[in-house]
């Protein structure tokens, strides 16, 4: 584990804000807190023009309260996977795309789009994913809030009680 621990020492060295916030997790395996937006995008233009974190396999959206998460799964030469994470609040949840950097992160970033509601700029434009065609807008799936229990599939629609309907019901 030498090779994480020096990357992570590196890291701290360079951005003086990861401190005790990066760390290894286990052999090859790097991880970080959440970071917001302007400290992940300068620890991730470092790991890719410098470091060597050249790949990226995933990125996994959260739901983190108030906060969006998104897990970036970055990967260097010697197969040591550097999980990097980044937040945005759920009332301003942009992000910029990393697809110019890492091509492989498109689809996963229309994802985030779809399925949590991320702002992801700098997205090409494409086609939306994975949801059906006519998915409400304004509707993620994926977020703690959202209920499937309220969702009509024939109409395609989301129909939560009003507040009125749910003071009636807790009173029968």
């Amino acid at each position: 584990m030498q090779a994480e621990k020096e990357i992570v020492r590196r890291l701290c060295q360079k951005f003086k804000f990861l401190k005790d916030k990066v760390f290894v997790q286990r052999e090859r395996r790097i991880f970080s807190e959440l970071l917001p937006r302007e400290e992940f995008e300068q620890v991730v233009r470092y790991l890719h023009d410098e470091a060597g974190f050249n790949r990226a396999s995933h990125v996994v959206g959260t739901d983190e309260g108030d906060d969006l998460g998104f897990i970036y799964l970055l990967t260097n030469d010697g197969g040591i996977i550097l999980a990097l994470k980044e937040k945005a609040p759920k009332t301003d949840p942009g992000i910029g795309s990393l697809s110019i950097m890492y091509p492989s992160l498109e689809f996963h970033e229309r994802e985030l789009v779809s399925l949590f509601g991320a702002d992801v700029q700098g997205l090409p434009d494409g086609p939306t994913y994975p949801l059906p065609d006519g998915w409400p807008e304004g509707n993620y799936p994926l977020r703690k809030d959202w209920n499937p229990d309220y969702f009509d599939r024939d109409t395609m629609t989301y129909n939560p009680p009003t507040a009125d309907q749910e003071k009636e019901g807790g009173e029968n």
